[in-house]
């Protein structure tokens, strides 16, 4: 599974009325298509141990938490707009670490499922190996390597863009890790089927970091769904 979000599976997600089994928010946006898509993935777990990573206020572990062993792998110091003091979940045990540090907090063979919202698009990509290679660490063999990534997708694909997007899909190349399902070979150019995020919210949060103003009033907020198994 390497693909955008697209309308298709959002609609068919509203008329399962998943969204009423996570706990609608305030205000639909980005996050919650990538919750949807995610959740729609995990709602049939039981009795796994699963890990997000920078779940911070997470939406879904909670939910998660009620026939699965969960945790929250955050260091909760405010990076990238996610909170800056502990948050604590009933029935989630945190973890104060990052992905790639390799930390002895986090086991070998630990998770079975390792999924993440809004989380890797903030990883350097100097980085993204080492959080790929602890992320493969700490999965059990057949675990789940789920996640939800932020783009920005113009009418023409963009180089950077596209440079971050095919290293992401080199990641399904990795000898450890099959792909559930098809991959999306690209390019990663925006086109009117993926869902996206309102344009009402891109202006709330222009207020919130004025240097994306720009990029937001010319691109669409997009997410792709990554999808892999531990062989």
């Amino acid at each position: 599974m390497f693909d955008f979000i697209r309308k298709p599976f959002l609609w068919k997600a509203f008329d399962e009325e998943l969204d009423r089994e996570i706990g609608k928010t305030k205000q639909f946006h980005l996050k919650s298509v990538q919750d949807l898509a995610v959740y729609d993935m995990l709602k049939g777990e039981r009795g796994k141990t699963i890990a997000e990573i920078g779940g911070g206020d997470s939406r879904l572990l909670a939910k998660l938490s009620k026939d699965n062993r969960c945790f929250n792998i955050d260091k909760f110091e405010g990076a990238d707009g996610g909170p800056a003091k502990v948050i604590r979940i009933r029935g989630v045990t945190n973890v104060q670490t990052f992905l790639g540090e390799r930390s002895p907090l986090l086991n070998a063979d630990q998770f079975d499922i390792v999924f993440s919202i809004s989380v890797i698009e903030h990883v350097p990509t100097a980085a993204l190996g080492d959080f790929l290679e602890d992320g493969l660490r700490i999965l059990k063999s057949g675990g789940l390597w789920l996640h939800a990534i932020d783009f920005y997708l113009d009418d023409a694909p963009d180089a950077g863009v596209a440079a971050r997007f095919e290293k992401y899909r080199t990641w399904l190349s990795h000898p450890m890790l099959e792909p559930l399902g098809a991959v999306y070979d690209g390019p990663p150019r925006f086109t009117c089927d993926m869902a996206t995020n309102p344009d009402n919210v891109m202006h709330g949060w222009g207020k919130i970091a004025p240097k994306l103003i720009e990029l937001r009033q010319k691109a669409q907020s997009v997410s792709l769904l990554l999808g892999a198994r531990k062989k």
